[in-house]
Order: structure tokens, then sequence, then C-alpha cells
């Protein structure tokens, strides 16, 4: 019978960066009883990072929505004793361990890594896809045609893991699991098919603590629910499942079946099968995720996840981060609300990270991973930061005009040298926004609410400076690209319609037009 190993409340297995700046492995009692003690988590990815906060998360939130500081049993039950428990933790400044430690102890035979009966995150004697340790391993991003060069990882040591690597990837493939396997062939992982958007503080602490989210939506109280270590070991495979609703559920969802294999000392594969998924329509419960509409005939009929796109920068969904026109993230509302009362002070700087990955085609196999940060004053979110809020968005799409300016300069010049504009004009679009990307977020850093209307003036006005300066500077390079032919230009017959039309493209007419509409551009932000 499989013996009991590798606990993960007493094991270093989790990756951090202490406050001095070293990193080691901590155990999960560790990571949460030592947070403040922690800059950040570094494990082998952004995702999987995120996904063993969500698990420190769970922890955090089913002890202290049962007990107060002092271990004493006390249920949230008003968005009163909500507020007030965040706060008191706050203050504090650190978890206090007793009521940590008296919990997970109660627990600690569901947090083995191999258990006869319960081994985390898994399900005893499990028949589902066999799959070799280095398809588990998020960090080996490999295909038949696409291997790669530089690995930490060579040989034999492809297709082994250490138990701590192998505890890290569980977690990660339980939310950001492909649907690659069969018997049947599982959903999507949900972190893999929502927005996922983090808060983050100045160390492990404040980063659980301003993803706690003691009040859903801060407008409404959380059902009942328990943690996977703590519900009743799942047997069917793909188990449709009510929308949790309550966080630890949804923190700890088991979106897939798994068994590890090892020898010795060391996990070579794993038995992998369908497990629970829920629908994300309106699946409000989700507090970390950004929002898109779903729409029937142009009319809103509900909410879903809106999925990250690779290689746009965050602050470009400011907007959509703030709930100007779609719902706002449950953790955004929440912070807006302890604002509101007063437990998170008026100047705190906040970041907010996404991550996500890149799957292959039918969501099969991670090709690649993602992420972003963004910085700005908690002060934003209050309501003396809702006209910044208007502010900032509306220079958001001034930079998309600035873009589109730019773009139409990049697609004439190409079509002049001889090129079919398009692919040139979507290169220059892009390469628009990377050149705003710095400046965009260092002006972001600067903006205060509390400021006087002399100062808010003076750096919007830098700011624009800034940006009208690099796309002059970009539309320069563009003309010097395209060189005599573009500057010579060429008569291009083209469909309009039904008709044939001709039109004549050149260099010199299409940088006119852009510096008339760049003036144009920096007139109407006065």
């Amino acid at each position: 019978m499989e013996q009991s190993d590798f606990s993960l409340l007493r094991e270093p297995w989790i990756p951090v960066i202490a406050s001095d700046g070293k990193q080691k492995k901590v155990s999960l009692t560790e990571a949460l009883v030592q947070a403040n003690g922690i800059r950040d988590l570094a494990g082998e990815s952004k995702t999987q990072d995120m996904a063993l906060l969500r698990l420190l998360l769970a922890v955090v939130y089913i002890v202290f929505s049962r007990v107060d500081m002092e271990n004493r049993e006390s249920r949230i039950r008003t968005v009163q004793q909500a507020t007030c428990r965040w706060g008191d933790l706050w203050r504090r400044g650190a978890f206090p361990a007793q009521p940590l430690e008296e919990y997970l102890e109660r627990w600690q035979d569901r947090f083995w890594l191999f258990h006869p009966t319960r081994p985390f995150y898994q399900v005893p004697g499990l028949q589902g896809t066999e799959n070799p340790a280095k398809k588990m391993n998020g960090a080996l991003v490999e295909s038949s045609n696409k291997i790669q060069l530089f690995s930490l990882w060579n040989g034999k040591r492809k297709n082994q893991l250490t138990y701590d690597e192998a505890a890290r990837w569980l977690v990660f493939i339980h939310g950001f699991g492909d649907t690659a396997a069969k018997k049947p062939s599982p959903k999507l992982g949900w972190l893999g098919s929502i927005g996922l958007i983090a808060a983050k503080g100045e160390n492990l602490f404040e980063t659980l603590m301003l993803n706690l989210v003691f009040w859903k939506d801060g407008t409404e109280p959380w059902e009942d629910g328990l943690p996977a270590w703590e519900a009743e070991l799942p047997k069917e495979k793909l188990r449709e499942i009510p929308q949790p609703e309550n966080p630890a559920q949804l923190l700890t969802l088991q979106g897939r079946r798994i068994l590890l294999e090892r020898e010795g000392k060391w996990v070579v594969g794993y038995q992998e099968a369908a497990g629970d998924y829920c629908s994300k329509e309106n699946a409000f419960s989700e507090q970390m995720t950004l929002w898109g509409e779903i729409k029937k005939k142009n009319v809103r009929i509900g909410y879903s996840p809106r999925s990250h796109h690779p290689d746009r920068q965050m602050w470009r969904d400011f907007s959509v981060l703030m709930g100007q026109q779609v719902r706002k993230p449950g953790i955004v509302a929440w912070i807006e609300k302890l604002k509101v009362e007063g437990e998170l002070e008026k100047n705190k700087m906040l970041s907010f990270q996404t991550a996500g990955v890149q799957y292959g085609n039918m969501s099969c196999g991670i090709q690649d991973e993602f992420s972003d940060e963004l910085q700005m004053y908690s002060g934003l979110l209050d309501e003396l930061g809702r006209k910044w809020q208007t502010y900032i968005s509306i220079e958001i799409e001034r930079c998309d005009q600035l873009a589109g300016i730019v773009e139409r300069l990049a697609f004439t010049v190409d079509k002049a040298a001889g090129g079919e504009g398009k692919e040139a004009a979507e290169r220059a679009r892009e390469q628009c926004f990377f050149r705003l990307d710095p400046p965009f977020r260092r002006w972001l850093l600067t903006i205060n609410p509390d400021m006087k209307l002399r100062e808010q003036r003076e750096i919007l006005r830098e700011w624009r400076y800034q940006a009208k300066k690099i796309a002059l500077d970009q539309g320069y390079e563009l003309v010097d690209r395209g060189g005599a032919a573009a500057l010579a230009g060429r008569l291009v017959k083209e469909k309009e319609g039904k008709k044939e039309v001709s039109r004549f493209y050149c260099a010199p007419k299409a940088f006119n037009r852009f510096l008339y509409e760049l003036n144009q551009w920096e007139e109407s932000g006065t």
C-alpha cells in the first residue's frame, strides 16, 4: 500500500524571494505564517505562481472567514464584519500563526503528495491518459517539431520531476490544463479560460490580503463552501458542477483527475482524466478576472470572463479593469469597498498583474505563457479618483488614435515602395504602442488624485508632448526606410467594389497628411 510521503505542510516546495532578496523554498505553512517576510512567489513561471497564490488564498480565506485573530470561532455574516475582519488583519501586518497552524494540522492528512487514500489534489486508483512527467512540466515548452534548445532539463532528467517540482506543476495543471487528455477529453482549465488578474502588494502578505475578498464583489455575502481537501473525494470524470458560490471551492477547483506515478524519489509520469468544470457565463464568484459582454443581436445578455491577448499591453484595457463599460473585477470592487470604509490607506501604491498561457490548435498543448503588470495609486479607485479614471481612459483612446495615424502612414509608404501595405501597417501600429508603453506607465505612476489642478495639467501636458514626439519620430523613420522608391511613388490599380480604380501612392504626400493628422490630434486634446 502507498505510504504517506512528502508533506506539503512541512517540506519546502514553494519557491519564494525573501525580503532580503534571496531565493529559497518554503512549506505551505511557512509561506503563510512568514508571508510578511516574503517579497514574492518565484516559481518556474508567472502562471504557476498564480496557481500557487490561489491555493494559499483558499487557505487564508477558509481560516479567517471562520475564526478571528484570537482563533475564536466567528463566522462572517455581515458586510461590517467582513471589512472589519479584513482591516484587523491588514493593520496587523502579518497573519496570526495559531489559527493557520491549528487549521492545517487538523487537515494535515490531506496535504501529503503521496497518501494511501487522499493524496493531495489526486484520485487514488485513477485510470486515465498515461502521460510522461515532461508533459506536466510547464517549463518545457516542447512539441514534435519544436524542441527547446536551451533547457534546464536534458536527457533522462526531462522525464523526471522531483517531488517539490511535481507538487507545483500538479497545482498548475488543475488550473491551466489543456484539452489533450482522453477518457474523456477534458474542458480547458478554468484559469486558462479566464482573464486572470491579481492585485499585488509589497510582500506576499499584502498580495494575499489584496485578493482576500470576504464579501463578494464588495456587495453581497458568500455562501458556505468547502475547499477541495475538506470535500468528498471526486469519483466521476468530466463532472459538470454548479458555479461555486464560495471562494474556497472555486480557488481549489479540481479541473483534472490526476494520479502521480513515481520511481524512487522521482515522479516519472501521471494518469490524467477530465475533472470538474462549470459554466463561465455570469460566473461572478470568480473575483480574479476581467469581464467581457455577452451580446445577442447587439443587446447585452450577460458577462463572461474576457481572455487576455498576449501581445496587448495591460494599460490598454484600463477601462475594463476599472469597470467603466463592463462589469469590474471582483478584487477591484472589493478594494474600492475597503477604501470607502477607510480600511485601506488612501495613497497606497497598488499593482495589478495579469498572466495567461497560449494553447495550440484546439487548445491542445501549451505553447507559451505571458504576463504583464500595471502600477497605480489606490486613490484612483475611490470617488475622487473617478475623474482621473475618465481622463486616463480618454488618453488611452488618444493613444489608439495616434497609433492609427502612424498605421495609415506606414500603409501608404509601403504601398509607394512596392509593398502590399497591410502587414507593414500592422507592424507600425504595434510598434507605436510598444514605444508609448514606458512613458504611459511612468505617467500613470505620477497621477495622484490629491494633486493640485495646476500640477495635474502640467503632467498631462508633458505626457501628450512625449506621445506626439514618439509618433513623429516613428513617422520620420517610416519615410526614411521607404527609400527612393517611396519618395518617387507609384500608381496602383485597386478594386473598389465592382470597379477598378488607379491610385497614386507616394511618401511626401502621405507624410504631409501625417503631419496634418498629428496637429489635429494635438488640438483635439486642448
